[in-house]
């Protein structure tokens, strides 16, 4: 139980910095929110 915790606070903190990095880097604050909506189905998914 611990461990899955520990790697979804993983992964949530890796997605934040690609989706920063991408958005910054690149200007694509429109077509960022696809990162966030594939992070929501993988959630979903795991869960």
């Amino acid at each position: 139980m611990e461990y899955t915790k520990k790697k979804n606070w993983i992964i949530a903190i890796a997605v934040a910095i690609v989706y920063l990095t991408i958005s910054i880097l690149f200007d694509l604050w429109f077509f960022s929110w696809i990162i966030w909506v594939a992070y929501a189905i993988y959630r979903f998914i795991v869960k």
